[in-house]
């Protein structure tokens, strides 16, 4: 399972990525969210997921690991592709989804290219779990706490793809967070994950 790429950005094509990781080019097909933060010639690191078909294997990637676990419960549903999933990702946000599955939207599906009136009445029923939807796209009461830092949130992907638990990693940051005050934020990603680890290795 090749779970994250960190390299340089060759080029960006519609929604594929690539990416030049030691020498070696992988091509991503991506979400907007990536995107959109991604720059030619600049360093990137996405969360990723392969998918083996009959036609062959793809790596998808996305912003975060939530949204991956996303994509995997939307590629969970009936006749919901990896390539359908990215382009649903791709046209709503992770808010919007959530939205649409809750209010039973299935317009708010259809407007996605590919993702007929069926497929879209699946979704809406087989995503209605909505507080599982809002665990996964992190609206726990400990995630809503670090929403305020883009560090917390990287720190945070980095810790889950080190093996610990998103609510290990949100109670940490939350502990670093009130030890340090308005300090926090000032903090750079390799201190604050130093740090995080530091407080995890020692419970």
């Amino acid at each position: 399972m090749i779970r994250l790429l960190r390299g340089k950005v060759i080029d960006i094509l519609e929604n594929i990525l690539i990416l030049d990781v030691n020498g070696l080019g992988f091509e991503v097909l991506c979400s907007r969210s990536v995107l959109t933060q991604c720059r030619t010639g600049e360093e990137a690191v996405i969360v990723t997921s392969l998918q083996i078909s009959e036609s062959g294997a793809v790596i998808y990637g996305f912003n975060s690991e939530r949204e991956r676990e996303f994509f995997t419960r939307l590629t969970g549903v009936k006749g919901v592709g990896g390539r359908s999933a990215i382009a649903i990702l791709s046209e709503l946000s992770l808010d919007e989804i959530i939205n649409a599955v809750s209010s039973a939207d299935v317009n708010a599906f259809t407007r996605v290219p590919g993702i007929g009136k069926k497929t879209a009445e699946r979704l809406c029923f087989e995503l209605k779990n909505v507080a599982a939807l809002k665990v996964i796209t992190g609206e726990s009461d400990s995630s809503r706490e670090i929403k305020s830092s883009g560090h917390a949130e990287s720190v945070i992907d980095a810790l889950i793809s080190l093996g610990f638990t998103r609510s290990d990693s949100g109670q940490v940051i939350n502990l670093l967070r009130a030890a340090h005050g308005e300090g926090f934020n000032s903090l750079s990603e390799e201190d604050l994950l130093r740090l995080a680890l530091r407080e995890l290795h020692d419970k």
